[in-house]
């Protein structure tokens, strides 16, 4: 989980916390009075209710949705606007600010304006998650001028724009592209220059040879290559069941693998929570398959199974 999505519901806990302790208080008459009583609820709606969605909706919408945020620069302006306003609105309605005409009063008011603020941000951050896309040509694409790719761009915006272009992608290393639903997940969330670190490619060399590929190497523009027609077939297939001092591959079960090699466990766990074991869906569904699910290259998270496998070999070795 990211640093800012695990800081809203660890805030939201601290802000339960308080509520709690201002509910016990408010029970047993030892605080009395409509000021604790504000203060109280909101600890409870916009400190942990509140924190916490945003948290949740930061980590999994864009997820679900494929789909990045539009600006996440404004996640971490979002989270201190929030925790200031609210925290600085709750100091100032305790001390009597709500009534007063003084310092207090206009700390009230700023607050709860950084507080709205924030809020809105996050309205319309997460709504561009939600908005579909325009969609992008995917026809085949004759270039007529010279073209650039550049590291940033995503994966998905490279392959819609010039689908031609998948074949050398997957020649380089990134195989999983291969797989309509790769195409379809994580490479609308991923840029040319990410996928280039996770494989460890020299990412110069490799936007240069995209861009020789798609102008020429001396900028002059070629056509590209004809896309093989993929005869039609299952998804994904699945590999023959693991056994005992076998390595993990791509095609695995997860729930055979996990039967077999209990220790890989931790590793779903470490990614998708463990929550995941709860779905029927291990029995029927490869490494590949949930790895792209929830976005994340199935090359690393096979790196770190067969790790694990083969430190419980060793163990079992020795």
């Amino acid at each position: 989980m990211e640093k800012y999505p695990k800081l809203f519901i660890k805030s939201s806990m601290v802000y339960l916390f308080f509520g709690i302790v201002f509910g016990l208080l408010m029970a047993t008459n030892v605080v009395r009075g409509l000021n604790y009583t504000f203060v109280h609820v909101h600890f409870n709606l916009l400190g942990f209710m509140s924190m916490m969605v945003f948290g949740i909706a930061y980590h999994v919408l864009p997820r679900f949705n494929a789909k990045p945020l539009k600006w996440p620069g404004l996640v971490p302006v979002h989270f201190y606007g929030a925790n200031i306003g609210l925290i600085g609105m709750l100091f100032a309605y305790l001390t009597g600010g709500f009534w007063s005409s003084d310092w207090k009063t206009v700390m009230f008011h700023i607050a709860a304006t950084v507080t709205a603020v924030s809020i809105i941000l996050f309205i319309v951050n997460i709504y561009t998650v939600l908005t579909p896309a325009d969609k992008g040509v995917t026809a085949e694409v004759t270039p007529v001028q010279k073209k650039e790719i550049t590291p940033d761009m995503r994966v998905s915006l490279v392959l819609n724009k010039w689908p031609n272009l998948l074949p050398i992608l997957v020649d380089s290393g990134f195989t999983a592209l291969a797989n309509p639903v790769a195409r379809a997940t994580f490479a609308k969330v991923i840029t040319i220059k990410q996928a280039c670190k996770v494989h460890n490619i020299d990412l110069d060399s490799f936007v240069r040879k995209l861009n020789d590929a798609l102008n020429g190497k001396d900028g002059m523009v070629k056509p590209l290559p004809k896309i093989p027609v993929m005869e039609k077939g299952p998804l994904q297939k699945t590999a023959a069941p693991i056994k005992r001092g076998d390595k993990c591959s791509k095609e695995i079960l997860i729930g055979n693998l996990i039967d077999v090699y209990p220790e890989t466990k931790k590793i779903f766990e470490k990614h998708y929570g463990a929550g995941c074991f709860s779905c029927p869906g291990q029995a029927t569904e490869t490494v590949a398959q949930t790895a792209m699910m929830h976005s994340i290259y199935p090359d690393l998270i096979l790196n770190e199974i067969n790790d694990e496998i083969e430190k419980a070999l060793k163990e079992t070795r020795n």
